[in-house]
């Protein structure tokens, strides 16, 4: 995988498109992670609670995020096919923890659901307070996602490369 890198950070737009999706995917992190301390909030105000731990989380699934960008826009050069879908996929796995645990997100879809099948209200289900509590797995499948998508265009990358 470093020689991949090699070839992919040598060709400039792809370190271009690699280091503004690092920054953007940082920034989003930063910001979305922290949500389960501040209610649901999502914005500025977040920063304030974030925690070491939480920094780590976000610089390495934006670090996975902007090689693999990188790695997809060198082989996109190179006429490898895109295809991407597990960085995306590890991508949404990861805020969706963040955005459903505690905002009110989740309980506004339930009730739309309930307004229109009634026996979905009664259901009861603490899908809120699952998330919470596993919070730290469904990370590790986030990322877990998120390297597997990155091993897959670093290979593409190196089969184009030849």
């Amino acid at each position: 995988m470093p020689v991949a890198i090699r070839f992919a950070l040598a060709d400039r737009r792809a370190r271009v498109w690699g280091a503004a999706t690092f920054l953007i995917g940082l920034g989003f992190y930063l910001l979305v992670l922290p949500a389960t301390d501040t209610g649901g909030a999502i914005g500025l105000v977040s920063l304030r609670f974030l925690t070491l731990g939480e920094v780590g989380l976000a610089l390495i699934m934006a670090t996975l995020l902007g090689l693999t960008t990188a790695l997809g826009i060198y082989g996109l050069r190179q006429g490898a096919p895109a295809t991407s879908g597990k960085t995306i996929l590890g991508a949404i796995v990861a805020i969706v923890p963040t955005l459903l645990c505690c905002s009110p997100i989740l309980p506004l879809g339930i009730a739309a659901i309930a307004s229109v099948v009634p026996a979905a209200g009664t259901l009861g289900l603490p899908i809120q307070g699952f998330i919470a509590t596993h919070e730290a797995w469904i990370y590790a499948i986030a990322i877990a996602f998120m390297a597997w998508g990155f091993y897959a265009n670093a290979r593409r990358a190196l089969y184009c490369a030849c």
